[in-house]
């Protein structure tokens, strides 16, 4: 049986944020090859309810090879939080590498596994036959970093990756294995940060309530003349999306991206966690990769931990303020390009939560942005964390439904 699935894929250098048919999905960016001596047996269930349990959870789970002419890199792998709970040696963006994310096949063995994935939950739901080949089409909208989407063909070269061909992935975690056939029917590729502006333009309630507190908590006084509707409605704006491996600046003039004055900063929180990673190795703490770190710092650890973790947090809070001001240096070159018109900024991404509480960007960007305003405050709105790091994909769902309307 073939089925339609629609998708709105962000996909970080930290962390992958989708909806597949409706249904989110958030995992870390990762995948782990599996030698051939660390290939664990087939999962086997005592009863329905175990084996109902592990299908409810499944795209946690996933263990596959992947069949595309666009995939170069060979092997079976662990995906996403399978990677993790491995404790095998993981692969990840690089985030000091200038190599686009559209050239690394890991950006395309995670979308393709997550999909595959979430269509074999679907037929073990619907009781499908898993013995055949099951089979999907897509219609996917996604998105690639300022800088590297703005160059001439880059995104087209990573449309034609998922269209003009069939993809297969095959499931291993099985002792009989299952494999999904996967083509793509439409795939739209907009720049990050854009697509954020799309969703604070086209706000949910929820999301007006957040931008309305923000402003209400540091621009009191304004915050009584200016309603939610003006804050969404603001025609030049500048987006700063602080991402895992990039710092995406969207300036948006008359209600149109500039591309011109537009860029990303090669730098995101995870290039922070990296650094942390060698003071931290230096003074005998073993993480052994960023996506460790970061589970360590967002646990919940025992009292007897709680020391540890917080000598752990120290060190990474050390590597903040020199990113920090990287940031600066990246918003005084493009407010220097856009000129008087902006009138207000919006801070978002994931890591604009640990760059707020423990760093003092908040106020160096302040007093950069007096600097292009003859003096005066430029308000910054700082969307909170229940939609920092899901601002790119809400916009994505909103050009998906766009995309796939009748």
């Amino acid at each position: 049986m073939e089925k339609t699935m629609n998708v709105a894929n962000d996909l970080g250098n930290g962390s992958i944020k989708m909806t597949l048919d409706g249904e989110f999905f958030l995992a870390p960016s990762v995948i782990a090859n599996e030698p051939e001596q660390e290939i664990t047996a087939p999962v086997e269930f005592d009863n329905a309810d175990q084996q109902q349990q592990y299908m409810v959870n499944f795209l946690n789970q996933m263990d596959v090879t992947i069949s595309s002419s666009v995939v170069k890199r060979q092997g079976r792998f662990l995906i996403a939080q399978a990677a993790v709970d491995s404790q095998l040696p993981m692969t990840m963006f690089d985030v000091n590498d200038f190599a686009g994310k559209a050239d690394d096949d890991l950006a395309v063995i995670l979308t393709l596994s997550m999909i595959a994935g979430k269509r074999v939950k679907d037929a073990f739901k619907e009781g499908e036959d898993l013995t055949e080949n099951l089979k999907v089409t897509v219609n996917m909208a996604t998105a690639l970093p300022v800088t590297e989407g703005k160059q001439a063909g880059v995104k087209d070269n990573y449309r034609q990756k998922y269209l003009k061909q069939r993809h297969q992935v095959t499931f291993h975690n099985f002792k009989d294995p299952i494999t999904v056939d996967i083509t793509f029917q439409q795939v739209y590729v907009a720049l990050e940060g854009e697509t954020a502006q799309f969703f604070i333009k086209y706000a949910t309630s929820g999301l007006k309530e957040a931008l309305k507190q923000d402003l209400t908590a540091n621009y009191p006084d304004l915050a009584n003349q200016a309603t939610v509707d003006d804050i969404v409605q603001a025609d030049n704006v500048l987006g700063i999306d602080i991402g895992e491996g990039t710092t995406d600046l969207v300036s948006i003039v008359n209600g149109k991206v500039n591309a011109a004055a537009s860029m990303s900063l090669a730098k995101g929180y995870g290039n922070v966690l990296q650094q942390a990673m060698d003071v931290l190795q230096a003074n005998q703490m073993n993480f052994d990769s960023r996506a460790q770190l970061q589970n360590y710092l967002s646990s919940k650890v025992s009292p007897f931990a709680k020391k540890h973790q917080a000598k752990v947090q120290e060190y990474v809070y050390q590597q903040l303020e020199p990113f920090a001001d990287q940031i600066i240096d990246a918003v005084s070159k493009t407010m220097r390009t856009t000129g008087a018109q902006t009138e207000l900024v919006f801070v978002y991404g994931g890591g604009a939560t640990p760059m707020l509480s423990q760093s003092h960007l908040r106020e160096k960007l302040a007093a950069k942005l007096r600097n292009f305003n003859g003096g005066d405050d430029l308000p910054i709105i700082w969307i909170n964390p229940e939609y920092a790091q899901v601002m790119n994909m809400e916009g994505l769902k909103l050009i998906l439904t766009a995309i796939t309307k009748d």
